[in-house]
């Protein structure tokens, strides 16, 4: 009978362990916010960059009929999580031009690092170069990891933007880990209740 007590005893602990690290872990999960001084709602701050092979855009140049998808990315140079979403993006591409919505990404990969980019993973839409990551500070997704000097600094936190045609952000998507990237589907379903 003793051993039967201390046994459920023992289990009871380790299953109010359990839980708790559960409820702990969905809470943590849950503070995450990307981009939280912009809020879904507001206006996309105004931005002006370089795309890959030197043209200058702004919103207005990008956008589509409906809106616009931005990815904001690390790096292409040696981000591989960061390359693979480029290229599923490349993939998906034709399905946000069918519901109106055009395709740009920023990062703080100078022009001919975007140029090299974009004929390797045969990329057709415009690739953005934020000087000084400029709009990147501006959106508050500044990696604070990396001092000014590492290679590494100026790098996003990375994430999506779902803008419609009137420039109002309509949704974020993004992973606490940078290693995970929200998948397409999702800011497709999103595009499709714009």
């Amino acid at each position: 009978m003793i051993h039967l007590r201390k046994a459920y005893l023992t289990f009871a602990t380790l299953f109010g362990v359990l839980l708790f690290t559960v409820s702990t872990s969905k809470a943590l999960a849950q503070d995450f916010v990307w981009a939280p001084d912009i809020e879904v709602g507001a206006t996309l701050p105004a931005f002006s960059a370089q795309d890959q092979n030197g043209k200058t855009h702004d919103f207005a140049d990008l956008v589509g009929d409906k809106g616009l998808v931005v990815v904001m990315s690390r790096s292409f140079a040696w981000c591989p999580f960061c390359i693979r979403q480029l290229q599923q993006l490349v993939d998906a591409q034709s399905q946000f031009e069918a519901l109106g919505f055009n395709v740009t990404t920023m990062t703080y990969d100078p022009v001919n690092t975007l140029k090299e980019a974009e004929e390797e993973y045969e990329v057709t839409f415009p690739m953005l170069y934020d000087e000084d990551s400029a709009f990147i500070k501006a959106l508050g997704i500044l990696n604070a990891q990396y001092e000014p000097g590492h290679r590494a600094y100026g790098i996003p936190y990375p994430g999506i933007f779902l803008i419609d045609a009137q420039g109002v952000i309509r949704a974020k998507l993004a992973e606490e880990d940078y290693r995970e990237r929200p998948d397409f589907s999702l800011v497709l379903e999103q595009a499709e209740n714009i």
